[in-house]
């Protein structure tokens, strides 16, 4: 009988050595990746049955990551595995349609359940957030912290949102680059985004890029 084939998208090596101790027995652990790029370019090459990933990885987000591979590969199931417990990150990957959500204190003997839950077609989501889905119909602009920005952090939101580069923004709003930069940290940890990626989702999810047409 053929094992699901499991992929890991994690960046910290404990928790990936959890994962593999606790799944290993039942699933066909066939690759692992810690940033971006990496998952995207493996996951579109080995197609496997589900996908682990945590939020925050190098070079952007576990968005990023599903995005990506959902522009070529299809029926591929993405099960999030994070500390996050943010409504917004919750929501978030539920809006995408994302096979479960599920915080790192379930590593241990319950991750195989939970796992083949998600194979089986079901939404396993932790106890800490799964409050957060029945909030879905509501969206996520009232929490989404776009109130919290700046006028100025607004435009250079607006412009990244739509495809601008770091050096067209700050062109076109006559500041320097390294200014820009200062104004996207800010407005990252305001979102809490991680990514050019997830600030453009973000962007419009919120309707921040509809009304300003």
């Amino acid at each position: 009988m053929t094992r699901p084939r499991i992929f890991v998208v994690e960046d910290e090596a404990l928790s990936r050595a959890g994962v593999h101790h606790y799944l290993a027995d039942e699933f066909d652990i066939v690759g692992e990746a810690d940033s971006v790029s990496d998952a995207v370019a493996m996951i579109c090459d080995l197609v496997p049955d589900l996908v682990l990933l945590d939020l925050r990885i190098k070079g952007g987000a576990g968005i990023d990551v599903i995005r990506q591979v959902r522009e070529t590969r299809t029926g591929i199931k993405f099960l999030a595995l994070t500390v996050s417990t943010s409504r917004l990150d919750v929501l978030r990957l539920l809006s995408i349609g994302i096979d479960g959500y599920l915080t790192k204190g379930v590593i241990g003997d319950d991750l195989p359940d939970r796992v083949t839950e998600a194979l089986n077609g079901a939404r396993p989501i932790s106890k800490q957030v799964a409050g957060y889905a029945l909030d879905i119909n509501e969206g996520i602009s009232d929490e989404s912290g776009i109130d919290r920005l700046t006028q100025r952090q607004l435009e250079v939101t607006r412009l990244i949102a739509r495809g601008y580069t770091y050096r067209e923004t700050a062109g076109t709003l006559g500041i320097s680059v390294k200014t820009l930069e200062k104004h996207v940290g800010s407005i990252f940890e305001k979102l809490g985004v991680a990514s050019r990626h997830e600030l453009s989702a973000l962007a419009y999810e919120s309707g921040l890029i509809d009304t300003d047409r």
